[in-house]
């Protein structure tokens, strides 16, 4: 039996399972490739957690076991299945240390290295105290705690560029994948994207951003980008998708900079409809602060949407390696509307960087990506059966 253990929370009700779509959708291919019993373990999800795109599913449908673990439970059932398991996959839980006392092999799921984290932890924090303590619990716990764990780890999947690199000498088993939910079927098709680009000069250019509207996401930078843009007479218009804290500031800076007809902030939609809706689209304006390893980058690319976002440590080697969009100075607002302009004005960029990104998607979907984890978690459990012979 297989162990998985994911850092999204769920919960469980009267036989319902309440989670995230993306989990869901990615349980349901380990399921069909791994062939092993599998049981996911999720954190308890509070009242006031709000997920994007959530689903119920009855717990008697699933073809894997569900466990839940609330901040105040027992954590000797945990520790039963960890021990009662041939391998062990994942993030979250500080699942690693029970798996080391175990005996029981294990690989990392890891996505933010020591910066990232600090930015993730901090971005709220307005004390200048504050902010130091923090950051500097949140070093020690790295390294205390999640790089020895790293480094005993069988094998450490990196999620992204930046820790793939923070882990170079920590542990040479390491898997690079860019996570993304795009199949090959889903990544837009020539004949669309061309369509698309037809009538670029008899309309507005369409720009998109979808997300958690939270600091980290600079969701209200992104509007002001779009209020700015317009400001200095760039013909376009600007819709998000999507949910959090500063729904109701980014609504009202459109509201008061009276531009409701160009600009409009969305509710969230689930993700079938936001990949529908993204091949209307013409640039994806990405104002992330976070070099967090986000799938937001290849589901942009996969409807065919290059990227003019700050230069955070993801975005900025994802712009090399892709070629597909413009990195522009952190912070920048200006920066970002600068980027919009030079794709307006220049003849036939927008069609390269738009081809770009499509084919970066097509090299990179969710089924490619895929094989390559699950060959990687076969590998590891078959050393691991063979040294228990």
């Amino acid at each position: 039996m297989i162990t998985m253990v994911h850092a999204n929370p769920a919960s469980l009700k009267s036989g319902v399972l309440r989670v995230d779509r993306k989990f869901h959708t990615g349980m349901l291919a380990y399921c069909a490739a791994l062939g092993e019993g599998l049981t996911t373990v999720h954190p308890q999800a509070t009242p006031e957690y709000v997920g994007l795109d959530m689903i119920d599913i009855p717990l008697d449908s699933l073809p894997y076991a569900v466990m839940i673990v609330g901040p105040e439970d027992d954590r000797r059932p945990f520790r039963c299945l960890i021990e009662s398991s041939a391998l062990v996959y994942g993030i979250g839980l500080s699942f690693e240390s029970m798996a080391q006392a175990c005996g029981v092999p294990y690989v990392m799921v890891a996505e933010l290295d020591l910066k990232t984290r600090i930015v993730v932890q901090t971005s709220q924090v307005h004390s200048a105290v504050r902010k130091f303590v923090r950051a500097a619990r949140i070093a020690w716990d790295y390294f205390t705690q999640f790089l020895p764990d790293a480094k005993h780890a069988a094998c450490i999947h990196c999620n992204g560029y930046p820790i793939y690199d923070a882990l170079q000498r920590v542990n040479p088993k390491r898997l690079l994948y860019l996570d993304s939910r795009m199949s090959e079927s889903m990544v837009v098709s020539c004949e669309q994207l061309r369509g698309r680009l037809l009538n670029l000069r008899s309309r507005p250019l369409r720009l998109l951003f979808s997300g958690r509207y939270e600091p980290l996401k600079g969701a209200l930078d992104v509007v002001k980008v779009g209020i700015s843009a317009i400001r200095r007479g760039l013909r376009v218009e600007m819709h998000t998708y999507g949910d959090g804290s500063q729904k109701g500031e980014m609504r009202r800076l459109v509201e008061s900079a009276g531009m409701t007809a160009q600009i409009t902030v969305h509710d969230a939609i689930s993700y079938p409809e936001l990949v529908e809706i993204s091949r209307g689209f013409d640039v994806f304006v990405c104002c992330h602060i976070q070099g967090d390893p986000s799938c937001t980058y290849l589901e942009a690319f996969g409807a065919g949407l290059p990227i003019v976002g700050y230069d955070n440590r993801m975005w900025r080697r994802l712009c090399q390696e892709s070629g597909a969009g413009l990195s522009v100075r952190m912070h920048d607002v200006e920066a970002v509307v600068g980027g919009l302009e030079s794709i307006q004005s220049q003849s036939g960029l927008l069609e390269e960087l738009s081809s770009r990104a499509r084919e970066f998607a097509l090299s990179h979907t969710f089924d490619r990506e895929f094989v390559k984890r699950t060959d990687a978690i076969r590998e590891v459990l078959a050393s691991a059966r063979a040294v228990s012979r």
